[in-house]
């Protein structure tokens, strides 16, 4: 589960929003997995599916070529380390990966079915135009090769319009000409495309001999309060540095940390994939955390002194909140064109040269106006992209035809002291377990305001002042606020800046029509009292908001 992944995509979908095109995340597993694949319990998975023989296994006495028999060590060992790791993370995993379900059941508009690449075949997603966008989707894959889905090469999708947006092959090891003959007959379609790598730009174009630009990660699409807003500050007081590697074992990143936090007299967090964190001492003097969530990886970005990485992402990230970080070796290329990207090459520690023993910071001034040239052309390439598919198609535009939302009124205090006074027209009564509820019999028109009807409940020695507006996204609630937008209790409660919003009887708002697309299609309106005797509001926002954030988070 890498951090990254949900936070790009959400970054897209969330910059297509912004600019007025609605857009449906395919839920898509990779070829590499198979259906029954469980990501939550690996290890079962792993383990009923022929690995717990490998403590067994001896090499078969008919390999007699040495590179049959590396071949097969080193499949025999790869099979050994994911026994280890997911024996190792047994209980962090599942929470980590409830925690990134959570992000995306509370984040994503994203389709009601899984499809694996072979589904792609039959099962028609039912999109008149499909985008799809990094990571390194384009790469191709030992054992599967290039995974067709990823390429939007299913049989559904042939003869729709297509673009590629900051597509990226990962680390290059030459192709053949059977795989560049497939990967020309699978891009060879495509309306657009644009590569995150200039190398990968340039490979693209000479197979294709069409220009391909070089864009940015959908990440940079958004800026520094966007991301801020999701951001869950991490819990220390301590001021620290924060190690995060990926892939690899990163040695020379894991002693630069550790020298370096000593140097400043610094907590040392480590963030880092289980394969990178093989190279740290197990009697080390750090705090080793693996489950968090794509939000809590943020925040640790944003909170920390000083950054050291190899990877892209956290580069990425270390950039747009303007963090001192300082990168180690990886393989492939995509590190050095983000540094590249924004004249960061120095940020880069070698054998023969330590960047972190300079006093230099990065001034980010400049590496500002670098961001917003490249991010206007960015999202430029892809919003003329796509407005070029709707008149080559003949689209009356971007917008998908959606069902009318609907808005319940309830009083979520249900006692003898509460009455429904009268009964609204269009509106239904309907008696839950902790409320009184009115719901709408028909719904809202799509993007058409709504004027909150006069409230309708009467409650003996309290006031009425107003509503709170609430969805509720794959059970996790969302509350509407002062900044225009649906949150989650946890980025409420961690960011003063954002209040709940109280709606009035007769105002007239959009904000149900303006948010329904990420936050379903059915919304609640509850009414806030103030008791008379001392002021006291019902209900209890603030422990309505402690009560999803413990299990947002999942703390007991």
């Amino acid at each position: 589960m890498n951090f990254a992944c949900p936070l790009h995509t959400y970054a897209f979908q969330q910059f297509l929003l912004a600019n007025g095109i609605e857009s449906t995340i395919i839920d898509y597993m990779p070829v590499y997995y198979q259906k029954s694949y469980n990501p939550e319990y690996p290890l079962h998975w792993y383990l009923s599916h022929g690995y717990s023989k490998i403590f067994n296994e001896t090499m078969p006495a008919n390999l007699v070529e040495e590179s049959e028999k590396k071949e097969w060590k080193t499949s025999h060992q790869k099979k050994l380390n994911t026994i280890e790791k997911y024996s190792a993370l047994y209980n962090e995993w599942p929470l980590r990966f409830k925690k990134f379900q959570n992000f995306m059941d509370s984040h994503y508009y994203i389709t009601d079915k899984s499809y694996h690449h072979n589904d792609l075949d039959k099962k028609d997603p039912g999109f008149d135009c499909y985008i799809c966008v990094t990571d390194v989707i384009w790469q191709y894959n030992a054992g599967h090769g290039f995974d067709k889905g990823f390429f939007l090469a299913g049989k559904t999708m042939e003869g729709k319009p297509k673009i590629g947006y900051s597509v990226s092959r990962g680390v290059y090891r030459g192709w053949n000409d059977e795989k560049i003959k497939k990967f020309v007959e699978y891009t060879s379609p495509y309306e657009a495309i644009a590569a995150r790598e200039a190398s990968f730009a340039e490979h693209i174009s000479e197979l294709l001999h069409r220009d391909i630009p070089t864009v940015l990660d959908p990440v940079f699409l958004m800026d520094k309060d966007f991301w801020h807003q999701i951001a869950i500050p991490p819990k220390t007081t301590e001021k620290y540095v924060l190690l995060y590697t990926v892939m690899e074992k990163a040695a020379d990143s894991v002693r630069t940390a550790f020298s370096f936090a000593r140097r400043k007299g610094l907590k040392l967090i480590v963030l880092s994939s289980y394969e990178a964190n093989k190279a740290i001492p197990s009697d080390a003097d750090c705090e080793i955390i693996y489950d968090l969530g794509p939000e809590e990886w943020l925040g640790y970005i944003e909170n920390a002194e000083y950054i050291i990485t190899n990877s892209f992402h956290s580069c990425a990230f270390s950039i747009l909140f303007e963090k001192q970080f300082y990168v180690g070796s990886r393989h492939g290329d995509k590190v050095d064109t983000v540094l590249k990207t924004f004249q960061l090459e120095k940020r880069r520690f070698t054998k023969e040269y330590d960047c972190t023993l300079s006093d230099d910071v990065i001034d980010y001034e400049p590496i500002r106006a670098i961001l917003e040239e490249k991010r206007k052309f960015s999202g430029d390439f892809l919003l003329n992209a796509i407005h070029d598919v709707e008149k080559k198609y003949n689209y009356e535009n971007s917008i998908l035809p959606k069902e009318p939302y609907k808005v319940i009124y309830s009083s979520s205090v249900k006692n003898k002291d509460l009455k429904c006074r009268w009964f609204l027209k269009g509106l239904e009564k309907k008696e839950e377990k902790n409320a009184i509820c009115l719901v709408q019999s028909e719904g809202i028109p799509d993007n058409n305001s709504l004027t909150i009807a006069k409230q309708p409940f009467s409650y003996k020695n309290h006031t009425f002042v107003g509503w709170y507006g609430k969805s509720i996204q794959k059970d996790i609630p969302k509350w509407y606020c002062t900044d225009g937008h649906f949150h989650t209790a946890t980025e409420i409660l961690t960011h003063d800046e954002i209040d709940v919003y109280l709606f009035q009887d007769n105002e007239t708002t959009d904000a149900f029509a303006a948010n329904r697309l990420a936050n379903g299609s059915t919304f609640y309106l509850d009414a806030v009292w103030k008791k008379d005797s001392d002021d006291t509001l019902i209900p209890d926002i603030n422990a309505q908001l402690s009560k999803a954030d413990k299990a947002y988070r999942l703390e007991k």
